[in-house]
């Protein structure tokens, strides 16, 4: 089992703070004005400003902590560090978006007369407490309901040990060793919590909750790191590796995706580090993904469900709706919904079997909507309620995840995004049945670059290329 939430957790933090930052903002109006929210008030202007340019300063100081916030990686999810300095990170971020603000106020016509001083002054001393007790309270919550991540140890020599021991040491880390994985180990001091061999990685990730793997041995070959990487991934595990002159002068694998990470204060090299691995990437990604998909669900998708309805009861019996089981993120098995286009059939054919050029199960009504990718419009259901995205791998049929993971290469890296309703293997014309494992490679392969190279403006372009195909058509699509 695989327990992935350090992303849903940063953003989570990134839009309590906010939200914290923005009423602590208007708790110090009321202390400062005797009001909460900006209005006409003598005492309140010192230039004859309109009282609403405190408005316009609550949205300064939120954008600019937003910025800081990145800046200085107080949303970064591997930065698990001790109360101490994750509430140094707090201060630097309050720190630098105050400069900002200043920069701001100083260098526009407003000057900064127009605003009290003794406002902001008090806004930065309840900012800094307020924060800081949430992020501690927090904190106390954690350590009661045992909120950690799991990590599995491969090697338990001196290395091994020697991380164990600093964990044990700062258990504000957040993270729990739940075992070993050693070939050897019987001199072992935490022999009793060695699990098995590297080969028995795949029965104890059924075993136990596995979140991320980190990798202790330290003249391990490149031949032996990179079947043992590929393997973590085919089970949706992040892999690390502390570090050492041997990985970074003998080893490959690290070549073009090596990122420093940090557990604590103890310093890790994270074999992949891809952009949506960023909180505030994801936070941006999704928040484009609810606003598109409820303007397509508001303003497209009634006109076309009337119509496709239609044709679907006219041309063959059943529902409207065909749902069926795709792997999403993470390998969690989710309901895929588009329009049927298909005759009804056995379920075990319709769960394995996929349509084929002149397919006979396929209606004339189902040729149009899959032509015309049509029959696709009620997965934007699927991507807001946050089973997929807009732009991600295309999800496949369970079966086909089963029979593929074990013979095309970095299959699995798929799944630590969700899948799309379109893709940029799709725009490239890698789309329709996948007959041959070497057109499942090429599949992937376009996936992986996409994972690897994503950002806003690499998901517009694809979804302008897939407007633009939806109209000139695709050969592919059947």
């Amino acid at each position: 089992m695989v327990r992935r939430h350090g992303h849903r957790k940063q953003i989570l933090f990134l839009i309590t703070d906010v939200v914290i930052l923005n009423v602590l903002y208007h708790v110090t109006f009321l202390l400062r004005f005797n009001t909460s929210v900006p209005v006409s008030h003598s005492e309140l202007l010192s230039g004859g400003e309109s009282p609403f340019i405190y408005f316009l300063l609550e949205a300064v100081i939120t954008a600019a902590w937003i910025l800081n916030g990145v800046l200085f990686r107080l949303y970064g999810e591997r930065a698990r560090e001790q109360f101490s300095q994750e509430a140094l990170r707090l201060l630097r971020t309050l720190a630098g978006s105050m400069g900002v603000v200043f920069l701001t106020i100083v260098f526009t016509r407003l000057g900064i007369t127009a605003y009290s001083r003794l406002f902001l002054f008090l806004f930065f001393g309840i900012s800094a407490i307020g924060l800081i007790l949430w992020r501690g309270s927090v904190r106390l919550n954690s350590r009661r309901t045992n909120d950690s991540r799991n990590i599995l140890v491969v090697g338990a020599g001196k290395t091994g040990v020697r991380f164990f021991e600093r964990l044990q040491a700062n258990r504000e880390s957040g993270y729990k060793v739940i075992g070993f994985l050693d070939n050897n180990g019987i001199a072992s001091k935490v022999r009793p919590m060695i699990l098995g061999k590297l080969r028995d990685l795949n029965k104890i990730s059924e075993q136990h909750t596995i979140d991320e793997v980190v990798i202790a041995l330290p003249t391990m070959n490149d031949t032996d790191l990179g079947e043992f990487v590929a393997d973590c991934e085919n089970l949706c595990i992040r892999v690390n590796i502390i570090p050492n002159e041997h990985y970074y002068d003998n080893s490959k694998i690290l070549e073009g995706k090596m990122a420093a990470v940090q557990v604590g204060d103890i310093p890790l090299i994270s074999v992949r580090e891809d952009p949506l691995d960023q909180p505030v990437a994801k936070f941006i990604k999704r928040g484009f993904d609810i606003m598109f998909s409820a303007l397509v669900l508001t303003l497209i998708f009634p006109i076309v469900w009337v119509f496709a309805a239609i044709g679907i009861k006219l041309t063959s019996k059943g529902p409207i709706f065909f749902r069926q089981e795709r792997t999403g993120e993470n390998n969690k098995v989710f309901s895929c919904f588009k329009f049927r286009s298909m005759r009804l059939a056995h379920r075990n054919e319709m769960d394995s079997i996929q349509a084929l050029p002149g397919d006979s199960r396929i209606t004339t009504i189902g040729a149009f909507l899959r032509r015309t990718s049509l029959d696709e419009l009620p997965q934007f259901w699927n991507v807001l309620k946050g089973d997929m995205s807009i732009v991600g791998p295309r999800p496949h049929m369970v079966k086909h995840t089963n029979d593929y993971r074990s013979i095309v290469a970095q299959y699995m890296v798929r799944h630590f995004v969700k899948p799309g309703v379109t893709g940029w293997a799709q725009v490239n014309g890698l789309r329709g049945a996948t007959e041959t494992p070497a057109i499942m490679q090429q599949r992937i392969e376009h996936d992986v670059y996409y994972i690897e190279h994503w950002s806003f403006w690499f998901d517009v372009r694809i979804i302008l290329m897939t407007i633009w195909k939806m109209f000139t058509g695709d050969n592919h699509a059947y």
